[in-house]
């Protein structure tokens, strides 16, 4: 049986799916960065159990054994959510800033609800197996539970749903590990209690279970078909296999429900489920990471103050708006400004046109939330943003090869009151 020691994805489930100003719109006690879970946990070891040695037992995108996978095509005939109880849906490629967490585009997608509605039931989209669980702590003092359930739809078809908070009867009854783990408290639940390996089949339309207050219903899809091309170095995302196949879940709805699903759907421009790989070859464009650092963050734990530095804080990012992709993004995995980003450019100066040809000057300004004007209800967070003329700081970046940048940020300095690196710049590679 597979080990799972502990959630490499807890960052992404608890704080990036969510940004903090949501919870404190709800009036919810936000914890410092201090108590926020800082660092990525090595993956779990599977154990090879076939009978020839020889044999390298299959593992999933998502660390899940693909015994007895079926190999078949899967259109999604249900929603996670009923319709009427889904107000606007989140493309892939969020960023949510240094506190969050989402400096690189983020991999989901979101099905936000209404957080003070009574909990909603969550549907399987498809014929499945329910293959991983994760119970997460109860972060932010919102009193239920926090579920991530993993789905396997086919040996190259696999989904996850987070922020669960109420689970099935007959999921729990299937299984006494799950079922012994949902019985615990939130503070009394033993690490080694958290992550139960299950094969649980479910039916398309089952419910699976519920959800409430977090206004957020993520999902991960990942399918090994896909290749996602725009990123230079795969290699760096190795900690998270699933990155490079991570597709919008909106892709496999059948017709009916991808027609029922637009008008949630606040992005307009193709693609219009979002992107996320946005590298190009000698180009600014795309993701960064801070140099002897992968996505995985420090290989040696570094410190920012009396804590651990997150494993975001090495990041950085020269991407396009989620909702809106003529607007360019810069995102830094550090507090560099006040305002914890991502950011604006002033005159919107295109990532991909900057090169290796010199120090480029990029006036970083706050952006203004403009979801209402589009006519649309989000839940605490910015889902609709624009540039404001207000400067932050200004970032200076040169390229000194087609992989390897350095870049420094003077916070409240505008372009002509900087005239060259510090010292105090940062190296970074892709």
């Amino acid at each position: 049986m597979e080990k799972i020691i502990l959630s490499f994805l807890l960052i992404f489930i608890i704080i990036g799916c969510q940004q903090t100003s949501e919870l404190e719109q709800q009036n919810i006690e936000v914890p410092s960065e201090q108590k926020l879970p800082q660092q990525e946990i090595a993956p779990p070891t599977v154990e090879n159990h076939e009978t020839k040695p020889s044999q390298q037992r299959r593992q999933s995108p998502i660390f899940t054994s693909l015994e007895g996978c079926e190999e078949k095509e899967v259109t999604f005939t249900h929603l996670p959510l009923p319709i009427d109880k889904i107000n606007v849906i989140e493309p892939q490629g969020e960023l949510t800033g240094y506190v969050s967490g989402h400096i690189t585009p983020g991999d989901h997608v979101g099905f936000q609800y209404d957080s003070k509605s009574p909990a909603i039931p969550v549907y399987a989209l498809a014929d499945g197996y329910l293959v991983r669980v994760e119970r997460n702590p109860g972060y932010f003092g919102i009193g239920v539970k926090n579920y991530h359930l993993y789905i396997e739809y086919s040996c190259t078809l696999f989904g996850s749903y987070v922020h669960v908070t109420e689970i099935a009867q007959e999921l729990l009854d299937a299984n006494k590990d799950f079922k012994e783990l949902d019985s615990f408290e939130d503070d009394s639940i033993p690490d080694n209690k958290r992550y139960p390996s299950v094969r649980i089949p479910v039916k398309a339309g089952q419910m699976i279970g519920k959800t409430e207050k977090w206004g957020l219903l993520g999902m991960l899809t990942a399918d090994t078909k896909v290749t996602l091309t725009g990123f230079t170095t795969p290699k760096i995302y190795e900690g998270e296999p699933w990155k490079t196949h991570a597709v919008p879940v909106f892709n496999y709805f059948t017709p009916e429900l991808k027609k029922q699903l637009e008008q949630k759907n606040p992005r307009t421009q193709a693609p219009v489920y979002g992107k996320i790989d946005f590298d190009v070859p000698s180009k600014l464009v795309g993701n960064w990471f801070l140099e002897n650092t992968d996505y995985s963050g420090q290989q040696k734990a570094q410190y920012c103050g009396d804590y651990i530095c997150p494993y975001w804080d090495s990041h950085l990012a020269f991407v396009y708006d989620f909702v809106d992709p003529t607007q360019a993004r810069v995102s830094i995995g550090f507090k560099a400004l006040e305002d914890q980003g991502p950011y604006g450019i002033l005159g919107n100066t295109d990532p991909k046109t900057i090169g290796a040809d010199g120090v480029t000057k990029l006036e970083l300004v706050k952006l203004n939330d403009i979801t209402s004007k589009r006519g649309f209800q989000s839940e605490g967070k910015q889902l609709i943003t624009e540039n404001s003329d207000e400067v932050l700081g200004t970032m200076l970046v040169q390229m000194t090869d087609d992989n390897h940048l350095t870049m420094e940020v003077f916070q409240g300095k505008k372009a002509s009151q900087v005239s060259g690196f510090s010292g105090k710049e940062k190296k970074y590679y892709r």
